[in-house]
């Protein structure tokens, strides 16, 4: 027994391959390659994401990733079954997958996912867990096909204005339904896969069950990770300075409590990246989202990989949810860069100039900047971040089309009618590290009887213009309605004990102050944690 234990130990240490052929959405994961990947020198094109391997250079993921490699090993390689036996576990439990497989024409790794944390709202003195466990694989035939799949089963308790979130939209931020777990707990999960196909250097296909991402910044106006997932075709060419990307997806127009099939809706998408220089890349972006209702499917006129939609959604005498938008990044050094997005719904250029607040003037703007190395300190960076979009954006006069999944925003999670201002500190030493992140949002809320623009899952037949005695279709403003400031700030401390799954110690302090007119609800909240962090969950708003 002894010594197939020793052997199976060799056997899968030998197995191991250094890297990950796919880069999971997680702002911390992704931030360690970033300062590599926005050098002037790189060519990568950063606005789509998650990455594949062929994304983004080895050189790029070596350099990044090595200032993790541990140069001494707690157990000295010995003669006997046992010594190995213990280097083996701690070169899995620090450093490598835990099970990997690999020939000359196959690969496949498989890891645990978990999430076990604990936390106390000092204000309302709620205590709060949370208990997740799962399984990633990924694996590789060959240099063109790639798949990975991960499943999560959770049960939490949270925060009470997490669960006002919950209540109000039905769906665990970010995850799916739920169910009760004991008096006050949810049981939910999670499960996505991925399938990747590169025939040659050009093209990349893949159809999966996952979330999607555009933008260099930690929130997006086009496209982010905020909803649920959902199956989608996506068609990347990559030429020259140019990459071209065909997103077609299947999404849930409305969740509901009742057991049934919930409607659907569909959205074509295209997004074209230029890299015009070293230093600067810009990006055009459109969407056009219709119903799944009246027994309507997938509209096979939208399926044309280089036709603009906008035109194509008008001749069909179609009153489809169309948006366009354009992004940028500019490397001023190979350490700072700034970036940008802009969103346009509606969009009527007469009235704009006027300057009188039309309602059906729908558009949004990011802008943002990174900083690496900050004052010449070796991982310190720096990101500042702002956001604004106008009341009703992202709204549709059909409620089923707004630009949604899942009872979620699409986009920004604060939906429409807002503005916010984030930033990020952070630093590592090795494995250690340290996150300091504050932001103040301010969005205007409907009243019971007035659509002021801040729900996009309101149809905008029902805005203020519509509503006699109001300043009808001119004078909106962004916040209008019942102001609401919110006030957020995360201190956090974490130890990085494997890089293959991120998987962190972690504790922090966390504040949430939300302020109305009449109201004033605080949340001050402690916790620590053990996790593997390879996805985004956003309750920070």
């Amino acid at each position: 027994m002894k010594k197939l234990l020793f052997l199976v130990c060799i056997f899968l240490a030998a197995k191991n391959y250094s890297q990950s052929v796919y880069f999971p959405l997680n702002h911390s994961y992704n931030s360690i390659i970033d300062k590599q990947l926005n050098a002037k020198s790189n060519r990568a094109h950063t606005g789509m994401r998650p990455f594949i391997y062929q994304d983004i250079d080895s050189v790029t993921i070596d350099s990044s990733f090595a200032q993790f490699k541990r140069q001494k090993h707690l157990y000295l390689l010995g003669q006997s079954w046992w010594s190995k036996a213990a280097l083996w576990t701690e070169r899995k439990l620090l450093d490598e997958d835990l099970f990997v497989l690999k020939s000359e024409a196959f690969k496949l790794k498989i890891n645990p996912l978990f999430d076990f944390a604990y936390g106390k709202d000092t204000v309302s003195e709620q205590t709060t867990y949370t208990n997740t466990r799962g399984v990633y694989l990924e694996g590789q035939i060959g240099n063109k096909f790639f798949f990975n799949s991960s499943f999560l089963e959770s049960q939490a308790t949270l925060v009470p204005y997490v669960q006002y979130i919950v209540a109000s939209s039905g769906v665990i931020p970010g995850q799916g339904r739920y169910k009760g777990f004991k008096k006050t707990g949810y049981d939910f999960n999670r499960a996505s896969a991925l399938i990747s196909y590169s025939p040659n250097k050009y093209f990349n296909f893949q159809f999966g069950q996952d979330k999607l991402f555009i933008g260099d910044g930690y929130r997006s106006l086009l496209l982010s990770d905020n909803s649920f997932n959902y199956p989608f075709f996506k068609v990347t060419t990559k030429f020259w300075k140019i990459q071209y990307t065909n997103i077609f997806t299947q999404l849930v127009s409305a969740v509901t409590a009742l057991d049934q099939l919930f409607p659907k809706k569909f959205s074509s998408s295209h997004y074209l990246s230029y890299n015009v220089t070293q230093w600067l890349n810009i990006g055009l972006f459109e969407s056009i989202m219709w119903s799944g209702s009246n027994g309507r499917g997938f509209d096979f006129q939208y399926l044309n990989p280089i036709i603009f939609l906008r035109p194509v959604e008008y001749a069909n005498g179609s009153s489809d949810n169309a948006l366009i938008g354009a992004t940028a990044k500019v490397k001023l050094t190979n350490k700072w860069h700034l970036y940008g997005q802009l969103l346009i719904d509606e969009f009527n250029l007469s009235k704009v100039k006027q300057d009188k607040g039309w309602w059906a003037n729908k558009w949004g703007i990011q802008a943002g900047t990174k900083v690496y190395d900050l004052f010449n300190i070796k991982n310190l960076s720096a990101q500042l971040e702002f956001n604004m979009v106008r009341p009703y954006t992202y709204s549709h006069n059909d409620s089923l089309s707004n630009y949604s999944n899942f009872n979620q925003a699409l986009a920004h999670p604060l939906g429409a009618n807002f503005m916010e201002g984030l930033g990020f500190l952070r630093y590592n030493y090795k494995r250690l590290f340290f996150e300091v992140r504050g932001s103040y949002a301010e969005y205007g809320s409907d009243s019971s009887i007035v659509n002021y623009g801040q729900n996009i899952f309101l149809s905008y037949n029902n805005n203020k213009a519509k509503i006699s005695g109001e300043n009808g279709e001119f004078g909106h403003t962004i916040a209008q309605g019942r102001k609401n400031s919110i006030y957020y700030t995360d201190l956090k401390v974490s130890f990085l004990v494997n890089p293959k799954t991120n998987m962190r110690i972690e504790t922090g302090w966390m504040r949430r102050a939300q302020e109305t007119n009449t109201t004033n609800n605080l949340t001050q909240y402690f916790y620590i944690g053990f996790r593997t962090a390879l996805f985004n969950y956003y309750t920070d708003y």
